[in-house]
């Protein structure tokens, strides 16, 4: 494996500091890219589509090759409440600290600075071997989509696909005593769903019994009680038996007999945040709009919700149990974009080998295990190539960590972010 030293920190400092929230700042950024990595952009073919960067790496065979995705863009940043600036890039010793490190130029910057390495060293993959750097994932992921569509055309079939997703967190149940690498072969549906109450305005002296903020507030709190249907998929069902064969106690005997415990199961997941989000859809208002002005009634109040539909579940069905569970025709539920589940990758064979192996290589303390991730990526735009596709970034990360993502304080541990670094020149040298 080629060497890797504490070096590599500048590039990703550097590209931290470029802001890319939005279209216009992508061109710097990719600029900068450009400068930091000389001998990826000689070395292979790189094209731009729309704003997305679409690069192969010829191999030295004609085997199925691989594809490596992460994106460029990030979510908006607010300037005030971050313990350091949020592009900044700053460096104290244990974390850098900006928008990007974790989502996900943490993962773009470790895969460049692995491929550099690697042709430093003179190496050449045996196969083909593609990479996918979005420039919309936090939005529509039409760029990921249309060059997946041009990989699609040129009759590219991946053997694999790796994005973003999983990482290396500490047990996710008690009774486990070593940390977990979790791998997505799967990922939730998305929809963002419009709650609308119009109602005729007027001053807010003389409300109606039930102003059009109330009706709408009404209904935000009955979305925010509803019960979408709980269920295990087989991915979960698999990574719950892998963790029970670890785990010690009560726990860890329940765990092991999930097919057939499975509403205790249920109860033990439903007790934290994170392996709640497991069982079933969920829906969480995150923007709400009303009246201009302070003294005036609302001719329109406006909720935006956040839906995660679970595997097995569709848009149109979870339309369907929210209107149901709003219970009010007043209220308009529409649905702005949206996607179901993607399918399940296989947690075994070709793809899963290769990322579960290296792993081992990097961690061999971590257990392995697959998972459906929670959110979203352009990964699910690969399966239109490859039946393989998972989701994994090789770092190590803590709960705190993790609820900085898209949040204030988003920070990578400098350790963790240069062993993935090297984790992704291994799997790169020992699989393509």
């Amino acid at each position: 494996m080629p060497r890797i030293d504490a070096s590599a920190l500048d590039h990703l400092v550097a590209l931290v500091q470029v802001p890319t929230e939005a279209p216009e700042q992508l061109p710097v950024f990719r600029a900068a890219l450009r400068e930091r990595f000389p001998r990826l952009f000689a070395a292979l073919e790189v094209e731009e589509v729309g704003g997305t960067i679409l690069a192969r790496w010829a191999g030295r065979g004609d085997g199925a090759p691989a594809l490596l995705m992460a994106h460029q863009d990030v979510v908006p940043a607010p300037a005030e409440g971050w313990t350091h600036p949020p592009y900044s890039g700053h460096r104290d010793g244990t974390h850098v600290w900006g928008r990007g490190t974790l989502d996900d130029k943490g993962s773009l910057v470790g895969i460049c600075v692995a491929v550099e390495a690697l042709l430093a060293e003179g190496f050449a993959p045996e196969r083909d071997v593609w990479l996918l750097f979005g420039h919309d994932e936090e939005t529509m992921g039409s760029g990921a989509a249309a060059a997946i569509g041009v990989l699609a055309e040129r009759g590219v079939r991946p053997a694999w696909a790796l994005d973003e997703g999983g990482a290396i967190i500490e047990p996710p149940v008690a009774g486990v005593a070593r940390d977990v690498a979790v791998v997505g072969v799967a990922e939730k549906g998305f929809a963002n769903v419009r709650l609308r109450v119009a109602q005729v305005g007027g001053h807010a002296s003389t409300p109606p019994r039930l102003p059009a903020t109330s009706r709408l507030a009404r209904a935000v709190g009955r979305l925010g009680r509803a019960r979408f249907p709980r269920s295990l998929p087989a991915p979960t069902i698999r990574m719950l038996e892998l963790l029970g064969a670890e785990a010690r106690g009560p726990q860890g005997a329940v765990l092991r007999r999930v097919r057939t415990a499975r509403p205790l199961v249920e109860r033990i997941l439903a007790r934290g945040d994170e392996t709640r989000a497991m069982l079933s859809t969920t829906a969480v208002v995150t923007q709400l709009s009303g009246a201009a002005a302070p003294n005036a009634l609302a001719e329109e109040a406006v909720a935006v919700a956040n839906v995660r539909i679970a595997v097995g579940e569709d848009v149109p069905a979870t339309l369907a149990r929210i209107r149901r569970a709003i219970a009010d025709p007043a209220v308009e539920v529409s649905l702005l974009h949206g996607h179901g589940p993607s399918p399940v990758s296989p947690s075994a064979g070709v793809g899963w080998t290769d990322v579960e192996a290296a792993i081992g290589r990097l961690r061999p303390d971590v257990l392995t295990v697959p998972y459906v991730m929670l959110g979203g990526s352009d990964g699910r735009h690969a399966h239109r190539i490859t039946d393989r596709v998972y989701r994994f970034a090789p770092f190590a990360m803590t709960r705190e960590e993790r609820l900085a993502l898209h949040a204030r304080d988003e920070r990578i541990r400098e350790d963790t972010w240069l062993d993935g670094c090297r984790w992704y020149a291994d799997l790169l040298e020992r699989s393509c």
